[in-house]
Order: C-alpha cells, then sequence, then structure tokens
C-alpha cells in the first residue's frame, strides 16, 4: 500500500513551500515542493483530517467534502489557496514572459478548490487494469478492516465522513491552443493517494 512522506494538514507550514522547476509542455506546470530545514520533499503530501462527505458523484469524479465554519482546518485550507494565488501572482513573468496580470485578474482566474466551506477534489472511480496496463496507479480505500480498489461507487457515500491523504502536484495552467500563450486560466493539480474510510452516515 502507499506509504510516502505525509503531512498533517494541521502541522503544515505555508512558509516552507516551493515552486519546483517550471515545466513547459502542452499543459505548463509549476510542481509544488516542500523544504524543511535541510530535507526537501520532491513531493507534497498532506493527510486531512476526518471529514464529511457533501456529495460524491462517481460518473465525473467530484468529491465536495464539509469544511467546518470558522475551524482551524477550513483557515489553513483557506489561507494554502490564497499563497498558491500569490506565488502564480509574484512568479507569473518568469513563467509566461507577455503576463503582467493584476492580483484581481489573477484571483478572477483560477479555478478554486477551497469554495465557501466546501473542499472540491477529484476522485474518479477506476476499472481493473489488463495488459499493458498493469502498472496504473489505482486508488484504494481503507474500510471495513481491509484495503478495497475504488472501483464501486457505494464504496464513498453522501454522509460518510472520510481522512484523506492528498498530493498537491503543482499549479497547472490553461494555454491557448493556437498561440501556446497563457490563458490566464488556472488550478492546482492534484492526486488523492489513498482514503481512509472513518464512519458511514
Amino acid at each position: 500500500m502507499w506509504m510516502e512522506w505525509t503531512i498533517p494538514i494541521q502541522k503544515l507550514e505555508l512558509s516552507k513551500i516551493c515552486p519546483g522547476a517550471f515545466q513547459h509542455s502542452i499543459k505548463p506546470i509549476t510542481p509544488l515542493e516542500y523544504k524543511d530545514g535541510f530535507a526537501n520533499f520532491k513531493h507534497l503530501n498532506i493527510l486531512l483530517p476526518p471529514l464529511l462527505i457533501r456529495d460524491y458523484d462517481g460518473t465525473t469524479g467530484k468529491l465536495s467534502l464539509h469544511l467546518p465554519e470558522q475551524s482551524a482546518i477550513s483557515q489553513k485550507l483557506f489561507a494554502l489557496q490564497e499563497s498558491l494565488l500569490l506565488l502564480v501572482y509574484q512568479h507569473q513573468k518568469t513563467w509566461f514572459s507577455d503576463s503582467n496580470r493584476t492580483k484581481d485578474q489573477i484571483q478572477h482566474l483560477f479555478q478554486p478548490f477551497v469554495e465557501g466551506n466546501s473542499l472540491q477534489l477529484y476522485c474518479p472511480l477506476q476499472t481493473s487494469p489488463s495488459g499493458l496496463q498493469e502498472k496504473k496507479f489505482f486508488l484504494h480505500l481503507w474500510k471495513d478492516n481491509s484495503w478495497k480498489k475504488l472501483t464501486s461507487p457505494g464504496l464513498l457515500q453522501k454522509g460518510d465522513t472520510i481522512r484523506v491523504a492528498l498530493r498537491l502536484q503543482g499549479i497547472s495552467y490553461q494555454t491557448n491552443t493556437s498561440s501556446g500563450s497563457w490563458t490566464g486560466r488556472f488550478r492546482v493539480q492534484h492526486r488523492i493517494m489513498c482514503i481512509y474510510h472513518c464512519h458511514s452516515k
């Protein structure tokens, strides 16, 4: 099962989150790293506390988790989102030489992952691999004292409480298909690494 250095969101220090080397491609991305003293972690892995599922659509993979209003977890996630917006604002000309957007413009074109008292994640169902796909990453869920592959929508239900181990892969940018220039739109690309089911509704 997936085992890697992961920091509880409560212990996350925003000042230690650093942008990695900007990757130019059809879908440009700025990887996110975490530097703590002499330790430099190339992946930013976060463990969330138990959160209630507001909604889950197994067809689209959209997972919405409830954030208790004015809670420490809600404030930390919102502060994280704001720090990443500031990162893009401060580095935009380094990553995109023709970009000179205001902070308000940057914020307006951002696809947020924290909206009100909800955390928006992507958690697609997966089918069994075959042939050359055997090495494909599969999301696992700890439920009823065993690990299960997330292949059925019944494993996650609205009203359940879960704990998510999450990797923030980086800041992903939308570019113009013809010119290749940045449209100004961007989002935080993430991957759920595993889920711990706490209790059902």
